[in-house]
């Protein structure tokens, strides 16, 4: 079984080209320092992406994610946490996929506060393919998808200041059956992202490459676990790491 979607390869083949091309500056320009900011402050950045079933939600299903990531500015900073909830829901048209977040980032300091921050996810299906072993009639699926992400943050400190991102990315993934019911499913998720950071008296806004994967293991139709990790792409930009439980219905 094969279902593409010829009229989305140009915005596909765009994404990659900017992924490729994109390569960290030599020095940490202010604009990029913004747009690395402003990502890790939103869920787009400080949650951990999951592995997506590579056909997607089925229309009129629900899933519910809570996810945790813990990151740093660089190997001399302190573990920030975030901690999240997402909501998603597959849709009748063109096998859409929405899904809303909610997150709580605590920034690891003396005398700093925290963030709260959510972000719209759409998901849109580019393949999704399916081949079977006549041997051992193993059936594995695989599935691309362009995803188009908007956040928002604002931080609850003293001094006021508010985030915006904004991230196209194009999630790869795979799917294994494992047992009688449950599965792996894996998935790497480049992608460009903008970020924006205001501050009194000052705004700078820039824009990153992103490359993420996750790794899930579902027990059942229903209920999975996952590990995923991302890195926006600056230059003394650390690693993110972070789980995840998604339950389906």
């Amino acid at each position: 079984m094969i279902q593409q979607c010829p009229r989305r390869r140009c915005l596909a083949a765009f994404l990659i080209l900017g992924i490729l091309c994109a390569t960290p500056a030599a020095a940490q320009r202010p604009a990029e320092v913004a747009a690395w900011s402003a990502l890790m402050v939103t869920p787009i950045g400080a949650l951990a992406p999951i592995a997506q079933d590579p056909h997607g939600l089925p229309v009129d299903a629900s899933a519910w994610s809570l996810r945790y990531g813990r990151w740093n500015y660089d190997d001399e900073d302190v573990i920030h946490d975030t901690g999240g909830l997402t909501w998603s829901r597959g849709l009748a048209f063109r096998h859409l996929q929405l899904s809303v977040t909610g997150a709580y980032a605590l920034i690891e300091c003396p005398t700093c506060s925290y963030w709260l921050s959510g972000d719209i996810t759409i998901r849109s299906p580019l393949s999704y393919r399916i081949y079977e072993d006549s041997a051992t009639h193993l059936r594995t699926e695989t599935g691309a998808s362009i995803q188009l992400s908007l956040g928002g943050s604002r931080y609850r400190g003293r001094e006021p200041a508010n985030a915006q991102s904004l991230a196209l990315t194009m999630p790869l993934d795979v799917a294994v059956p494992f047992g009688r019911t449950g599965a792996w499913r894996a998935s790497l998720i480049p992608g460009i992202g903008f970020g924006r950071v205001a501050t009194a008296g000052n705004t700078d806004a820039g824009v990153l490459p992103m490359l993420g994967g996750a790794l899930a293991w579902s027990f059942n139709r229903s209920f999975s676990i996952d590990m995923g990790l991302q890195q926006v792409i600056l230059r003394g930009g650390a690693l993110q790491i972070g789980l995840g439980a998604r339950w389906t219905r």
